[in-house]
């Protein structure tokens, strides 16, 4: 396992944060005023993008790391 740089990791991990909170329910379906389909789309490229950041941090972090409690 590659060491990462501990200032990319805590940019890494703010993304994290950042995506984890786009994809809460209430963000993702604008409390329902988004359509379910492009809920879907957004939550499918959300998911893509968090799944880049785990491979690039080469685990999956904790709750704790990503939100700090």
């Amino acid at each position: 396992m590659n060491a990462i740089d501990p200032l990319r990791k805590r940019e890494l991990l703010l993304e994290l944060r950042g995506i984890e909170f786009k994809l809460s329910p209430e963000n993702l379906y604008q409390d329902g005023e988004r359509p379910r389909a492009q809920a879907q789309k957004i939550e499918a490229r959300l998911k893509a993008e968090r799944a880049k950041i785990v491979k690039e941090l080469g685990y999956e972090p904790t709750f704790k790391e990503i939100f700090g409690y």
